[in-house]
């Protein structure tokens, strides 16, 4: 511990910074108030200003009410009237000047008090702040027409610089002896006429408590604006006029500087609501409110900020806050230790330890708990014998970094300059059209070029890309080479359609990176070392780079090979990792192209691809970055866990873990985790990566996010999975997509699983796309195909065995069932269903009661998700015609015991060749065919879900009555489901009658897009349509053509359609799979509510 400081603190006081002060507004009684110092000029400066206003002012006055005009006239003329005072001001400014100005009003507050004395400026300052003048100037002059009124006090609350207007009259009244400020408070009083003079009087004297809680219940009325921080004093106030956050919309530094001013530690409340509750601020906003909480001298604000240090704006407020209140700071981190996670108890212990020397000011249970902190915290460290020499001498430190003594210079790369196309790459980049596929068809082209395009205009790259050539082509010699924000559609087209595009844009597309993906079929000496700079720098970039280099493996050899052997730098260190990628393939190639450069050059390359998996050949090692602070980590503890690294280790691990890489991992790691605990090894690695995103997620630290896909446990896997789909929403959805891959790195089911529930349920429609194509890598790398991936992933929450579908109370129990859906429900021992079990009553035992009655609300929660998504796989397993090995069948069908819940409840088909068995699965897990009888298809069967098209009527109805003897329900239609065909007549004319003139709801139509359906049409010569239709794999068409037509891109299309057409276009001799047709002609059926 350090020594006790002796030194007072005040840890009572806001730390209210001097960029605040000028927004602080003056109370009486509080801080010195501002000196206000009249201006002995202003009396003439107001008679200068009437004089100006001269006969303009006179004729407006002429077409006033007559006794308002007269109060004005009486108040220029020096009689003491506030009203006629502040009328005249306001009218006269308005003429000369035509607008408000910050001078005005001080002119006018230091003539009143020059004339009449404060009271009378007080309450001439009330008048002017509560009343609008209006007129309108017509023709001729002498018809204008001038009213005033008091500004309704909803409209006076969202106005606007009042409070900037009246704070040195306010300063002026604060600084008041007591008998002058009882004389003012008398005057204004005799002037609270209105809800808008009221509000303004709290404004202007905000010690008069009564006047304070009239301003507030009528600012209850509406959301506060700036005006309404000039008022209230107490949280008190807050609660009557019915605040409880700050309008996330006006939360500027005004606001909250005023805020705290006024409430100083009750703020809390209504900072952290504003953060918290609906709307959030903007991130500035965001910093802002951070910040002053951390500035309350109040043991629940700092409290508040520890306990949020994995949320990246509050951690510095947090450390500031603990600097500038040491002893409030210690007692918030021993409310907090008991609930503490082990990640979090390591970071309150860091912040502790800063703070130790201040502990002697605790009470004894809080000195207590921090004191027991800080050794759990830090686990005995280990004696540097103990110390693994892996970590004492780092797998790197017997490699020397490349030096220019070891380059081969001199190399001159081959002069390749060419540009060889893919098969089938130029017709693919040339009908790229996207967004503009339809613009012909609309005649939006023809718009644009009868208007004239310049190469300014934002559609003049697109045009001269997508238009028809030979409208676009004679513009094409107007085009400067500029991109503008151009998509990567337009860049390959244009390559495509004009032979010199490429020479103009390549200099610019090597500059940008969203462009890279077009330099695929060039080839040139930058564009080599741009492919390698992206493999060895741009995760994001990555998959180009092997794209181009494996597309051009020998021109990309001959042209890196020199930059791979040359002087240490970035332009080496990428080359070399080029061609270790190459020699992956082949390294033949990789070293006959160095061989071509010469003995040193071969033996070199030959060097550089031989080198030591732990030698990271880097020009220097990087560094732990200051973000991640040791004393803030959990500690790393020793196998055994009775020791812990010292913190010299701890930073060695740190390196390698910066060193690591996602796509080429450092094997040094492996060495140094294996001298780890396992455990420790989890929650180290998850508190460095909450470190990281509460440092604002530095992109060049990725790493600290990477390395969990090594040391990730399963509430890791959790915690991330609900991260990852929190991220999108908040513009993270770059690091979202970094975090589905470390998922599938991971590997574990709950990592897995995880891919697929977001591949499935996201709502965010670029994560959801990220997410399956993780699905489809994983499966592959499992020699998978998603269909079987996600059978192994289905969870099977404990429910193995009869004992697991037990609810144990002591003296009574009740059994687990499941209905249709798969939602579970209980049985009581009299046989009586039940909703769920019941709460633990008197008679039972209190903790095996309460485990169950625990376990079932948690497999209720959980497993809602869960069904949904396996109800609706079965049934698209249906309409596909998905098979299964019948082992795969057994396995993940019969034997999963959840999925056995729903695979129960369908009929199904075993089929060998051309025979065919159908089946449901009894009770017991055995096979039974429509009469009962066992049925054991053979090991080699394939087996899928029975669908009515395929069992014809009577197997149909023989099932059915099946299934109502056993009183079994399906979870979706199969054996109620509607089936289609087509007549001879659809066939024959094309048309499916039986659907046309029938309304379908426009919202519907545009929904078959997400179920297969596009959008077009595909008859012969109807490039461009309004059409909906559906393409069979066999060859053909069904389609919708409604009116009015849809389109994909309304906003909420709504109201119904007539389906004009509904055509069919089998081909000649093709075999339609009936259950697609089926389906096909289902979905137009409940369209059209005909099913």
């Amino acid at each position: 511990m350090n020594r006790a400081d002796t030194t007072p603190i005040d840890e009572d006081a806001v730390d209210f910074p001097e960029d605040w002060a000028a927004y602080r507004l003056d109370r009486r009684g509080r801080h010195a108030p501002r000196p206000y110092e009249a201006d002995p000029a202003a009396p003439e400066r107001l008679r200068s200003l009437f004089a100006a206003a001269g006969a303009e002012l006179d004729l407006r006055l002429q077409r006033l009410d007559p006794a308002r005009a007269a109060s004005i006239r009486a108040a220029i003329a020096g009689e003491p009237d506030p009203f006629g005072a502040a009328s005249a001001a306001t009218m006269a400014n308005g003429i000369v000047h035509g607008h408000w100005r910050p001078d005005g009003d001080r002119t006018a507050s230091d003539a009143w008090i020059a004339a009449h004395g404060v009271a009378f400026a007080a309450a001439a300052t009330i008048e002017r702040h509560a009343h609008s003048v209006y007129w309108h100037v017509q023709e001729p002059p002498d018809s204008a027409l001038v009213t005033i009124k008091v500004v309704p006090v909803r409209q006076f609350l969202h106005m606007t610089g009042t409070i900037e207007r009246i704070a040195p009259m306010r300063s002026l009244l604060a600084a008041l002896p007591d008998a002058e400020y009882a004389e003012v408070r008398a005057a204004v009083a005799r002037h609270r006429t209105s809800d808008t003079h009221r509000f303004l009087s709290a404004m202007l004297m905000p010690g008069e408590d009564d006047w304070v809680l009239d301003a507030c219940r009528i600012q209850s009325t509406t959301w506060p604006r700036e005006s309404f921080w000039a008022v209230p004093t107490r949280a008190e106030h807050l609660e009557l006029a019915g605040i409880r956050r700050l309008d996330p919309y006006y939360c500027g530094v005004a606001a909250v500087a005023r805020l705290v001013d006024a409430l100083g530690p009750e703020a809390l409340p209504i900072l952290v609501n504003t953060l918290e509750q609906g709307s959030r601020p903007d991130a500035a906003d965001c910093d802002r409110i951070y910040d002053a909480i951390g500035r309350l001298p109040s043991d629940a604000a700092i409290a508040y900020l520890l306990d949020r240090m994995t949320v990246p704006r509050a951690v510095g407020a947090a450390r500031a806050a603990v600097a500038r209140f040491p002893t409030r700071a210690l007692r918030a981190i021993a409310s907090l230790v008991p609930d503490a996670s082990v990640a979090c108890r390591a970071r309150l212990a860091g912040m502790a330890r800063e703070r130790a020397e201040h502990l002697h000011r605790l009470n004894d249970e809080d000195r207590s708990r921090i004191e027991g902190l800080l050794p759990a915290a830090r686990r005995p460290v280990a004696s540097p014998d103990a110390v693994p020499r892996v970590f004492t001498a780092p797998p790197w430190a017997r490699f020397g970094k490349p030096s220019a003594k070891t380059a081969v210079t001199g190399l001159v790369p081959p002069p390749i300059d060419d540009l060889r196309w893919a098969p089938g790459e130029r017709e693919e980049w040339s009908s790229s059209e996207g967004m503009y596929a339809n613009w012909e068809h609309y005649g939006v082209w023809e718009r644009f070029l009868k208007r004239g395009l310049g190469p300014t205009d934002y559609y003049f790259v697109p045009t001269l890309a997508f238009a028809p050539e030979e409208r676009a082509r004679p513009l094409y010699d107007r085009w400067d080479g500029t991109l503008r924000e151009a998509s990567l559609a337009a860049v390959k087209a244009l390559i495509v359609r004009y032979d010199d595009a490429a020479a103009k844009l390549l200099p610019l597309v090597k500059k940008r990176p969203g462009y890279r993906p077009a330099l695929l079929p060039f080839i040139d000496r930058d564009i080599a070392r741009i492919a390698a700079d992206s493999l060895a720098r741009s995760r994001t970039h990555r998959a180009f780079a092997r794209a181009w280099l494996d597309r051009h493996a020998p021109d990309a050899a001959a042209l890196l090979v020199p930059d791979a052997v040359g002087k240490p730098g970035k332009a080496r260190q990428s080359a070399v990792a080029a061609l270790r990628h190459l020699a992956e393939t082949d390294r033949s190639l990789v070293e006959s192209t160095a061989a071509g450069y010469g003995d040193a050059a071969a033996k070199a390359v030959a060097a550089l691809l031989d080198a030591d998996p732990l030698d990271p050949q880097l020009p220097r090692l990087p560094k732990p970055p200051a973000w991640a602070d040791i004393a803030m980590l959990p500690p790393l503890l020793l196998p055994g866990r009775e020791a812990a690294l010292p913190d010299e280790a701890v930073r060695t691990l740190l390196t390698a873990l910066a060193i690591d890489d996602f796509d080429r991992p450092y094997p040094g790691v492996d060495l140094l985790a294996a001298e780890c605990d396992p455990a420790s090894l989890a929650d180290f690695s998850w508190a460095l990566f909450e470190l990281w995103l509460s440092a604002g997620s530095p992109t060049k630290d990725g790493w600290a996010m990477d390395q969990l896909r090594r040391f990730a446990d399963e509430d890791a896997v959790r915690r991330l999975t609900a991260l990852i789909r929190e991220w999108p929403g908040q513009n993270q959805s770059r690091k979202a997509s970094r975090a589905l891959e470390i998922l599938g790195a991971i590997g574990t089911e709950t990592a897995l699983r995880g891919v697929q529930d977001i591949s499935r349920t996201s709502k965010f429609k670029g994560l959801k796309q990220t997410a399956t194509e993780q699905i489809e890598v994983i499966a592959e790398r499992l020699e998978l195909d998603a269909d079987r991936l996600a059978d192994r992933l289905v969870p099977d929450f404990g429910l193995g065995g009869e004992q697991a579908l037990a609810l144990d109370y002591g003296p009574r129990s009740f059994t687990i069932k499941f209905d249709e859906r798969l939602r579970p429900y209980v049985i009581d021992e009299q046989g009586k269903r039940r909703a769920g079990p019941p709460k633990p009553g008197a008679n039972d035992d209190p903790e095996l009661a309460q485990a169950a009655y625990g376990r079932f609300a948690e497999l209720r929660r959980d497993i809602k998700t869960t069904s949904e998504a396996q109800v609706k796989r079965l049934e698209e397993a249906m309409i596909a015609g998905r098979t299964w090995a019948f082992g795969e069948f057994r396995r993940h069908l019969v034997d999963h015991p959840l999925v056995w819940q729903l695979s129960s409840r369908l009929v199904w088909q075993a089929e060998t060749g051309a025979e065919r068995r159908v089946f449901r699965l009894a009770e017991d897990r055995t096979l039974a065919d429509a009469d009962d009888e066992p049925l054991a298809p053979p090991e080699d069967a394939v087996v899928r879900l029975a669908h009515p098209v395929l069992l014809g009527e009577k197997e149909v109805e023989a099932w059915a009555s099946v299934f109502a003897d056993y009183e079994i329900l399906q979870p979706f239609d199969q054996l109620a489901r509607p089936v289609f065909t087509l007549t001879d007549e659809d066939r024959a004319t094309g048309r499916v009658a039986r659907f046309e003139g029938a309304k379908a709801g426009a919202g519907a139509l545009i929904g078959l897009i997400k179920r297969g359906w596009r959008y077009g049409d595909p008859r012969p010569g109807r490039r461009y349509g309004n059409c909906l239709y559906f393409t069979f794999p066999e060859g053909g068409f069904v389609l919708l053509d409604p009116n009015p037509s849809v389109h994909p891109g309304d906003y909420r299309p709504q109201g119904e359609c007539v389906l004009e057409t509904v055509a069919c276009a089998l081909p000649e001799g093709a075999s339609i799979d009936p259950v697609r047709l089926s389906e096909t002609l289902n979905a137009v059926a409940k369209l059209t509510r005909t099913a």
